[in-house]
């Protein structure tokens, strides 16, 4: 390794948040190929997680610090959300049984990387939809000296409905809304009039409706589209003919 590729990548790495997944793509672009990439590998510079993923010498880095690269190196909307993301980010929880794994939530037709899925697979749910826009609601979080795009607690809990019930139980669904007493009436606006999912937003007006959140009664309703149509959330549920939803019992904390 010549002086200069040695004060550039002094200078990248110097520039270059701590406890975060370094990718080859990244790396690539910063003008070291992937011949250097390796020469800085064996020369103890940079440590190799996988194939296309290396990290900084000595630095330890956790699911944040790989979402980072996958947000900000790899241009992907991947985040975590749903429960998920009520728990790791807002503390909002319920002395119930949640799934451990990650809810991640990804636009449609995008890939997590390879490296990702080795180090994670067992940690992870990854989610593909567009009910919402893929970067919609979202908002940073600081992880040590760099952030994560998280979404709002209000965007959080519409990624949690699209979960149920295939993922969460309704039950699940309703405990963790009724927690929530604090929330932003405009910011469930915004998000229900730019959800495509009938199915969302039916159960979300359904849920806060019978919680009677104060924040619910600020939503006007005549500027969200709610579909035509039946839409079965339990099956053998009841029929509610103000939503058009077919629903199991909920039971209340």
């Amino acid at each position: 390794m010549n002086t200069q590729n040695e004060t550039n990548l002094k200078h990248l790495l110097s520039n270059t948040p701590a406890n975060i997944v370094l990718t080859s793509k990244y790396l690539a672009k910063s003008g070291f190929s992937h011949n250097l990439q390796k020469i800085y590998e064996r020369s103890g510079w940079l440590t190799r997680l996988y194939d296309g993923a290396y990290v900084k010498l000595g630095e330890k880095i956790d699911i944040n610090g790989a979402l980072y690269a996958i947000q900000e190196q790899l241009g992907l909307s991947v985040h975590i959300g749903g429960t998920s993301a009520l728990n790791e980010y807002y503390n909002i929880r319920h002395n119930i049984s949640f799934n451990t794994k990650y809810q991640l939530i990804g636009t449609r037709g995008e890939k997590l990387p390879k490296w990702f899925v080795s180090l994670y697979s067992k940690e992870i749910e990854f989610n593909r939809t567009t009910f919402l826009p893929d970067r919609f609601s979202l908002t940073e979080q600081k992880k040590g000296n760099f952030s994560v795009k998280i979404p709002t607690p209000e965007r959080a809990i519409l990624e949690m409905l699209y979960l149920v019930p295939q993922k969460i139980t309704l039950n699940e669904a309703y405990q963790i809304i009724e927690t929530i007493a604090i929330a932003k009436p405009k910011e469930f606006q915004s998000l229900l009039e730019q959800c495509s999912s009938i199915k969302v937003k039916r159960l979300f007006l359904y849920i806060a409706e019978k919680i009677n959140h104060p924040w619910f009664k600020k939503i006007d309703l005549t500027k969200i589209d709610l579909g035509k149509g039946t839409r079965e959330i339990t099956k053998g549920g009841t029929h509610n003919r103000k939503y058009d939803i077919i629903i199991g019992d909920i039971e209340e904390i």
